[in-house]
């Protein structure tokens, strides 16, 4: 006997498509998978009219509600017992339990994972990364080594946010790369409500780094290339901590009060700090995407980044690209951006153009025409 949602899409009536969003709820204290979930809701609210053929409904929690703001999306409420998770095994645990029960034709996840209680739904999952394969954080997302093979393997389709995320699951997951449709992410923050503090910028002309102060990231190269640069502007670090980085802690003891660390900012001390910076600084060793150069460049901020793969492909010639890893090339690249005010006014034209073509919007229609083509049996 067929599970409800196992079945065959239907041909005629819409199709009930569920987004699992307990994600959405982390949003405001966090970037990357929870900023994609919670500007893909909104967005996917947006242009809910455009497809009859779909029924979408979101379930998350009342946190989760209040971060999307629906008004076409009907709402579904997770358990109470999971209304404050946000982050975590509390969250995974209240996505896989709240989707057990709810019934749907697709479920939807806004990142590698499926409905693990009940394998025989039919769902599909988002693609952002195979981090987890290249080494790093290990303990915190060692579940992934797991759950990814098996979401890649079962979903009736795979959405990739890039051309790069699109070749790492055929890569190191053997994923055929027909079974997965690439749908460029939005350009992660792009506008904040309220104003920031008055006092929220620092007194003097300063780089700016936002993300997770992690190995994955390197900014622990970038403390060190930015020390040896000699500039005269100071460096703010927005981010948190989410595993052990000694090398870090030997580089901010080292690099003394020009450097400042803000352990998390609210959407709208991002947006003032991208505003006024210098420049932003994005030293990853990994990204599957990579929002903050996005993010920079929508502000009017110059962007120097480090030359990979998904950077290339999402940044194109909007940022200045230098060695990941290579601390002499990230000292000269941090003195040419910081004190040739030609170049970044170069990046900020280029920036502006680059960023003009995402669209969270866009990237909701995406993904809309993807539940589209289930429904029809179409490829997307």
């Amino acid at each position: 006997m067929r599970e409800p949602g196992a079945e065959e899409a239907p041909g005629r009536r819409p199709l009930d498509v569920c987004l699992v969003g307990l994600l959405v709820a982390a949003a405001p204290h966090g970037s990357g998978v929870p900023r994609y979930a919670a500007q893909l809701t909104r967005a996917l609210d947006a242009v809910a009219d455009e497809f009859p053929g779909l029924r979408l409904t979101l379930l998350t929690t009342p946190a989760g509600a209040e971060v999307a703001g629906p008004r076409r999306l009907a709402v579904a409420l997770a358990g109470s017992a999971f209304h404050d998770a946000r982050s975590g095994p509390a969250r995974l645990a209240g996505e896989q339990l709240a989707a057990a029960s709810r019934p749907a034709d697709l479920l939807h996840f806004f990142d590698l994972t499926g409905p693990l209680l009940r394998p025989r739904r039919r769902f599909t999952a988002t693609m952002h990364d195979a981090s987890i394969v290249h080494g790093f954080e290990k303990v915190r997302h060692a579940y992934k080594r797991r759950v990814y093979p098996w979401a890649l393997r079962r979903a009736a389709r795979v959405v990739a946010v890039s051309e790069f995320a699109r070749d790492e699951a055929h890569r190191h997951f053997g994923t055929p790369p027909e079974r997965v449709t690439v749908v460029r992410s939005g350009p992660g923050l792009v506008e904040a409500d309220g104003a920031a503090p008055s006092d929220v910028l620092p007194p003097r002309p300063f780089l700016l780094y936002v993300g997770d102060l992690t190995a994955k990231k390197d900014v622990a190269t970038l403390v060190w290339a930015y020390a040896r640069s000699g500039v005269d502007d100071g460096l703010v670090l927005v981010g948190r901590p989410r595993e052990p980085y000694p090398e870090l802690d030997a580089a901010l003891a080292t690099a003394g009060p020009r450097v400042t660390v803000l352990e998390g900012a609210p959407d709208s001390t991002l947006v003032a700090l991208y505003g006024a910076a210098t420049a932003l600084l994005l030293p990853s060793r990994y990204e599957g995407f990579g929002f903050t150069p996005l993010e920079g460049m929508a502000h009017g901020c110059p962007v120097l980044a480090s030359d990979i793969p998904a950077v290339r492909e999402i940044s194109g010639d909007g940022a200045l690209l230098a060695p990941v890893g290579d601390e002499d090339a990230w000292a000269e690249a941090i003195r040419r951006i910081a004190r040739d005010e030609e170049l970044r006014a170069d990046l900020r034209v280029r920036g502006a153009e680059t960023v003009a073509r995402y669209s969270w919007e866009e990237t909701a229609r995406g993904l809309c025409r993807v539940f589209e083509s289930l429904r029809s049996g179409a490829r997307a």
